[in-house]
């Protein structure tokens, strides 16, 4: 029996996931309440707004449908029934960002919440035909890895919420940790591009300027209300992470820059001495860590070549150019400019 390993500390789906289950088991005329037996679900539950069902659970759905319904690719169809629209705030404020390449910083920075082992990574990476872009999901524990059927059905989703945000067709090719299945040639037809098997991660390899396609439901000001929301929500659900793991996610965004240590108290429903007393608890000053996080972020943003140095030198709160290169050179050994010809020249 096929078997998927999708957990985290707070182990939860989003309740859409499965009301696509319920859809695709349907083709085989397997009713909601026969799939949901055992599981103490009735079909109405999963319509709750907000609903999230236990990762475990969700996983024992899976393996009851591809039992019921003999059908070991369900990953595939569940992919390809994926909307934006699943992931609720989330896809609310990836769907009216400005570019593909937003909303994947979007869906990177708030893919694990509430707190998941899996997470969204995009590295950008020089080619024999230009630069490409790489985008996987990995496992904050390898212990706890996906299975066949969770990396169709995610692969398979994010291809084609990708190809709905932009109304494009996309090039580029899949990867994924997996042999080639003995079914596979059902599903050859439905798979966009090459898919590689027995690879070093599952996710994809696509030409950089794809990252640059607009979306055509982009709305600036829709984006920035919902990019809130998707904060408020990170706050309110803290997911068991550290109080410094959730300042991380707080304090920056990729359009507006820092947030003040007031504006994120706010958003954990504290105040800011507290907010200071806490992190000081686990060992942290939030200057330092706004410092550490400026780092990390100087260094992503230049190597995704999407900002100029003076726009990152701005998105980051510095002043002038003059005095984000001094910090960078503090941090980095090396001017901007010179990071990113020894990353070229790499």
């Amino acid at each position: 029996m096929t078997t998927v390993s999708i957990v985290s500390s707070q182990p939860t789906v989003p309740g859409t996931y499965v009301l696509l289950l319920m859809d695709v088991a349907e083709r085989w005329n397997i009713s909601a309440d026969k799939l949901l037996a055992g599981e103490g679900l009735q079909p109405e539950d999963c319509l709750r707004s907000g609903f999230r069902l236990p990762r475990e659970s969700f996983a024992n759905l899976i393996e009851r449908a591809v039992s019921l319904t003999g059908e070991p690719g369900i990953g595939f169809l569940l992919g390809l029934q994926m909307r934006v629209s699943c992931h609720g705030v989330i896809g609310q404020a990836a769907m009216v960002a400005r570019t593909l390449g937003e909303a994947l910083e979007i869906a990177r920075a708030y893919f694990d919440m509430p707190s998941s082992d899996l997470q969204l990574r995009i590295e950008r990476e020089a080619g024999h035909e230009g630069d490409m872009v790489r985008l996987s999901l990995g496992e904050r524990d390898e212990r706890y890895r996906l299975s066949e059927v969770g990396a169709q059905f995610l692969l398979t989703g994010f291809a084609a919420m990708a190809e709905a945000l932009t109304g494009r067709k996309l090039k580029g090719e899949g990867v994924t940790r997996f042999p080639r299945p003995s079914y596979m040639e059902r599903y050859d037809h439905l798979v966009a591009g090459k898919l590689h098997f027995d690879g070093a991660f599952n996710g994809f390899v696509f030409d950089a300027s794809i990252l640059d396609y607009p979306l055509v439901m982009s709305d600036p000001v829709a984006a920035r209300i919902a990019r809130e929301q998707c904060k408020e929500e990170l706050g309110r659900l803290g997911g068991g992470r550290s109080l410094a793991q959730q300042v991380r996610d707080l304090v920056f965004d990729e359009e507006l820059g820092f947030a003040s240590i007031e504006e994120v108290a706010e958003k954990l429903n504290t105040t800011p001495r507290t907010l200071q007393r806490r992190l000081q608890a686990e060992g942290v000053v939030f200057r330092q860590l706004v410092e550490s996080i400026r780092q990390h972020h100087a260094e992503r943003l230049l190597l995704l070549n999407q900002k100029s140095i003076g726009e990152v030198s701005d998105l980051l709160g510095y002043s002038d150019v003059t005095n984000f290169s001094r910090a960078f050179r503090r941090w980095a050994g090396c001017s901007p400019r010179d990071y990113l010809k020894q990353h070229a020249a790499g």
